[in-house]
């Protein structure tokens, strides 16, 4: 019986782990096709791990000049390509409702991280635009570096002293150079019809600064993208903007008032907008014209 050399046996196990690369990449297209679980976990990895590449390749571009919200432009601008890779569609409707050289707090509803990616579709159409952000997230390296670079302001949630300190210089900030604020006033995720009580922050700074606030309304994931069926489809969403709120004779005696007004507006607009897409996988264009 011939004998097997190690060069031969080295020659042999490369070719079974080449058969073995080649069948799997060949698979690829049909767990993509026919599994949901695939296909979930799939896109997520690729948006996760092309946000975290741009963020490192777009830092020498925008280290120059740090905390400037110039650099959102620069920073996410590659980044709409995701949108593409991920199959979904935007069309935002009340563009009429944007101010984009005034100061204002926007509040929009929050329900998966991908809320990112509606974000960077409207930023550039909002011109000068800041965000609030947990703390936890400036350690999400590289995103966080990149971040704060481009001026997003991180609040310590468990330190609420420290967190007023915060909000209040973002305050000042917005006010002095006519920047928007983005803020998540439900405070976390969110995929239910109803939406969370939300938090007070917006609203103070609101009134004590005496700026408007513009509400804006992502229509329902749940019929592309759904967790506990293991889904993520091709989808439309369709974030409308609200008329702002005036500020000009608010009081801080109304701050529950204002809160309990919007979180009506929005979480009516929501549910109108959901009833259209829950079933829809691309943009309807006649849905809730106001």
């Amino acid at each position: 019986m011939a004998k097997i050399t190690n060069s031969e046996g080295s020659q042999m196990l490369s070719g079974e782990g080449t058969n073995i690369l080649v069948v799997s990449i060949m698979a690829l297209p049909f767990l993509y096709e026919f599994s949901q679980r695939f296909r979930l976990t799939l896109k997520f990895i690729l948006y996760y791990s092309l946000v975290m590449t741009v963020s490192v390749l777009c830092i020498p571009f925008i280290i120059w000049r740090p905390g400037d919200v110039k650099n959102t432009l620069i920073a996410t601008s590659p980044l709409h390509i995701i949108n593409t890779l991920l199959g979904l569609h935007y069309e935002v409707r009340g563009k009429e409702h944007m101010t984009p050289d005034r100061p204002a707090i926007v509040i929009a509803n929050h329900q998966s991280s991908i809320d990112f990616l509606g974000m960077v579709h409207i930023w550039p159409m909002l011109n000068k635009i800041s965000a609030i952000a947990k703390k936890e997230l400036f350690y999400a390296m590289p995103f966080g570096f990149t971040a704060w670079l481009c001026g997003t302001r991180f609040i310590d949630r468990r330190n609420p002293d420290k967190a007023k300190e915060s909000m209040n210089i973002a305050l000042e900030y917005i006010k002095e150079n006519n920047i928007k604020l983005w803020i998540f006033p439900e405070g976390t995720r969110n995929m239910e019809d109803e939406m969370l009580p939300f938090k007070k922050g917006a609203f103070h700074l609101a009134v004590e600064g005496q700026i408007p606030i513009l509400p804006i309304v992502y229509s329902s994931y749940r019929g592309f993208l759904n967790f506990p069926l293991k889904m993520f489809n091709p989808g439309g969403i369709f974030p409308h903007l609200l008329p702002p709120t005036s500020a000009s004779t608010m009081k801080f005696g109304e701050m529950k008032e204002i809160g309990d007004d919007c979180k009506r507006l929005n979480t009516e607009v929501g549910y109108r907008c959901q009833n259209y897409h829950r079933y829809c996988e691309y943009p309807i264009s006649d849905v809730v014209h106001q």
